[in-house]
């Protein structure tokens, strides 16, 4: 798995600051991103719940207006580790579960 190439192929905003994913290969999660909301300005709009709901897809990446966007290899590792990471956590579960062979292509 090559997290830096992660795509997603929908994405579906739900109540409670959560959002469906299914990524590009098909594999499907539900992500709670309230651990965002206190992360500073710059997630500060995802507070407004119609701001959040107009998440949209430009070229498999999350993004929200012209200034915000997520990257689709953290969702994946949050849905793969079944809940959102620190940056920290992040960074540890990509370098444990990536595989070395995988093309960045």
């Amino acid at each position: 798995m090559n997290y830096l190439t992660q795509k997603l192929a929908k994405i579906e905003p739900t109540p409670g600051y959560r959002v469906r994913v299914e990524f590009e290969d098909a594999f499907a999660a539900e992500l709670d991103l309230t651990g965002l909301l206190d992360e500073g300005p710059l997630f500060a709009p995802l507070r407004d719940p119609s701001f959040f709901a107009g998440v949209k897809l430009d070229r498999g990446v999350p993004v929200w207006g012209d200034d915000l966007d997520l990257s689709p290899g953290a969702m994946r590792a949050w849905a793969e580790a079944g809940r959102l990471l620190s940056i920290e956590e992040t960074d540890e579960w990509v370098a444990m579960n990536s595989d070395p062979a995988a093309s960045i292509a």
